[in-house]
């Protein structure tokens, strides 16, 4: 018997190990969008079917709404379709009220949709997730339904229940579609990024631990943690639609978000603390505090690696309480180490770090003991408690750009009408329609007109295929399925570009462009001269949007960074002035808030924005200290160390309310009396040692914090010095 050599069948096993890992990565990557693609197609298809067999006007509206709704996620199909059906329904009763009170008056009835666009734009920039969206649809929505019932007043109330059914068979259909045929689910999404979220914060806590401390920097991996925060938190608003476990963990994932953004902050001031002593060559201490952060970082491993899973977390978490269980007996180490090295302000900077080292170990337990509590199994009455102990993230905005974004909105709904009424123009409507959506849909995009500037792009793209569809492909379709046959490669083109974060925006410019001018209602009625006006209208009303969304952008003006930079700075301020303490958990929503409306995280490349999120990082670190500040400062009965206090916590206020070297000084050398003062205290006022270690760790590390000469606070009073 002749038999085969080993090199072949070894080659042979190799070649099957590459092909099974090219399908595991083609179904990983590659299937999902081509499932989506499917779904797509088939929701609009199965829409337009639908439309045609009850006689609606505009078989297009509804797949128009399915390929606005369509999202990879079944749970996010849900929660946009909810949010579009209420949007949708509050534009239509205004469109009746605004018909029935000015239907004779074009002028009138345009100023109070102007004022009504403006309203609905102001209030997509408050809200969050979906429940902006449908402030942007209650206010397009007039344009559909209101602009032409002025033409025909007397079917205001037919036009807008054709348009509610139409836009209600687009939804039922996405969220059927999207339901039944290959679902994805949310659930699965939020579990991978909280699994990412952890190994990725364990893995860089490790690469702190190894590597010198003058050569590492969390800043970028802490912003990406920044955007993660809030996506999260919106994928938790889809989940809730979507089943129960995402139900029932909702609340729990809330609190985690709010532990990590604790977690990643005491990380930085922990790491900030190190930079500052190894610049100011302290090596004894700084050598100390990393030996100790060396084993905390171990005590986040499993088998020498991050946590994969939320069961490897259950065994981080006990790590970690033996840890905590350890601490003192290691800090109680290094000290003794120190004394003999050092003199009273190296033992002050130790023992500060030790404070930071505390906090960072007592969060991240908990953090880690919260993840860890998902792999065990959930009852109902452990549900409704965590809802009671969870804390909301609050709403941060900046009002003028609230205010300039309602403006932009009305501007562009006034240019158009005025074209439409000065020309009579037969497209008015058509113009007016689409630049108040493109003017009003990106208003809460990072980059605004960069983001219209793609939307163009697609509408042309989406102009193209359009006339190739209308006077190509359905003037030979005859029949459902030959109509179907003629538009899909319009839908498969759109829903291909969605599909890539890069191109979506162009994707979603070809969908909307190209199902307004498809060429047929209920029956095939395409016109070459009536299709290149409305083609002209669209490319026009897109147009001015760009140019007003270039006009009044706030995300790219250097004024608008100094107002987030100094709406940034006064939280520091309300923190130390406020009569109500401020939450440590507001402090952190608002700052993050703050940067990730403003859209600073998604440009930290640049260098005007790199300004913005040094205030940020300025604001959490010096924040948090002055929060734990002001709560040891409700302990001290003495009148005297609590005037101290206030007058060391005012000059923080001042130098944050209007940053220069004087302030800068004079708030360093009222924290050094007052550190002096308490020093005393426990001899002359009798006031606890545990108290006043506590109130001198904290003003030691604010002090530091001051005396930083890389600081955003020094750049900030050169800038306000060269600026006089």
């Amino acid at each position: 018997m002749r038999l085969i050599p080993n090199f072949i069948i070894n080659r042979k096993a190799n070649d099957l190990i590459l092909l099974q890992a090219a399908w595991r990565e083609w179904l990983a990557e590659d299937a999902p969008m081509i499932a989506y693609i499917f779904k797509v197609l088939l929701a609009c298809l199965l829409a337009m079917w639908l439309s045609l067999r009850f006689e609606l006007d505009q078989p297009r509206t509804a797949m128009m709404t399915v390929a606005i709704v369509m999202q990879f996620r079944s749970g996010m199909v849900f929660a946009k379709s909810y949010y579009r059906f209420l949007g949708t329904s509050v534009g239509i009763l205004v469109s009746f009220l605004l018909v029935a009170l000015f239907a004779q008056e074009r002028i009138l009835f345009l100023v109070c949709m102007g004022v009504w666009i403006g309203l609905c734009t102001a209030g997509s920039m408050i809200f969050r997730n979906y429940q902006s969206y449908a402030f942007v649809l209650a206010g397009y929505t007039l344009c559909i339904v209101g602009l032409p019932s002025t033409l025909t007043p007397e079917l205001t109330f037919n036009i807008g229940v054709t348009r509610i059914s139409e836009i209600l068979i687009g939804l039922i259909c996405a969220t059927l579609v999207s339901d039944l045929i290959f679902p994805q689910r949310m659930w699965d999404v939020m579990l991978a990024a909280i699994r990412r979220r952890f190994k990725d914060f364990s893995d860089l806590m490790q690469t702190a631990a190894v590597k010198p401390v003058a050569s590492t920097t969390s800043t970028p991996t802490l912003l990406r943690f920044l955007g993660d925060i809030f996506s999260l938190e919106s994928f938790q608003a889809s989940a809730g639609m979507e089943n129960d476990k995402s139900r029932l963990h909702r609340q729990k994932l809330s609190r985690m978000n709010n532990e990590f953004m604790e977690v990643s902050t005491s990380f930085h001031a922990f790491e900030q603390l190190l930079r500052r002593q190894h610049n100011i060559t302290q090596p004894q201490v700084s050598d100390a505090l990393q030996r100790v952060y060396q084993s905390l970082s171990a005590a986040i491993m499993v088998e020498g690696r991050s946590a994969q899973t939320e069961q490897e977390a259950m065994i981080v978490s006990r790590q970690l309480s033996a840890f905590r269980n350890q601490f003192s007996a290691n800090i109680h180490t290094e000290r003794t180490r120190l004394r003999a090295d050092v003199g009273a302000t190296e033992r002050l900077d130790f023992e500060t770090g030790c404070e930071l080292l505390q906090r960072l170990t007592d969060e991240l337990y908990v953090y880690t003991s919260t993840y860890a509590s998902l792999a065990a199994a959930q009852n109902s009455n452990v549900a409704v408690t965590e809802i009671a102990q969870t804390p909301k993230l609050e709403m941060h905005f900046d009002p003028l750009a609230v205010s300039l974004a309602g403006v932009r909105g009305t501007l562009s709904l006034a240019i158009l009408s005025a074209l439409w009424i000065l020309t009579d123009w037969r497209s008015g409507v058509e113009a007016i329609t689409l630049g108040v959506i493109s003017s009003t849909l990106f208003a809460t995009t990072p980059s605004p007109t960069r983001t219209i500037k793609n939307f163009m792009i697609g509408a042309i793209i989406g102009t193209l295929l359009a006339y190739f569809c209308n006077f190509h492909l359905l003037t030979q379709a005859h029949g459902f399925w030959m109509l179907a046959v003629a538009v899909a490669p319009g839908i498969i083109i759109a829903a291909w570009f969605t599909t890539r974060p890069a191109t979506a925006i162009v994707g979603a410019g070809v969908f909307m462009v190209y199902l307004m001018h498809i060429g047929f209602n209920s029956a095939y009625n395409s016109n070459p001269v009536t299709f290149i006006n409305d083609a002209i209208a669209d490319l026009l009303a897109v147009l001015i949007s760009g140019i007003m969304y270039g006009l009044i952008d706030l995300s790219s003006s250097r004024w608008s960074r100094q107002r987030i930079a100094k709406s940034l700075r006064n939280l520091v301020v309300a923190a130390c002035r406020d009569p109500v303490t401020l939450r440590r958990s507001r402090l952190e929503t608002g700052a993050r808030e703050l940067v990730q409306r403003a859209g600073s995280a998604q440009r930290i490349g640049d260098k005007e924005d790199r300004v913005v999120i040094e205030w940020l990082l300025s604001t959490l670190e010096i924040g948090h200290a002055v929060v734990a500040l002001r709560e040891y400062l409700q302990m001290v009965e003495h009148p005297y160390i609590s005037k101290m206090l206030s007058l060391g916590l005012e000059s923080v206020a001042q130098l944050y309310d209007a940053p220069s070297e004087a302030s800068r000084i004079q708030a360093i050398s009222t924290i050094d009396h007052a550190m002096a003062e308490i020093s005393q205290a426990n001899i002359d006022f009798n006031l606890p040692q545990a108290n006043q270690h506590k109130i001198t760790v904290m003003l030691h590390f604010i002090r530091s914090a001051l005396l930083d000469e890389e600081s955003v606070l020094v750049a900030g009073a050169q800038a306000t010095l060269e600026k006089h």
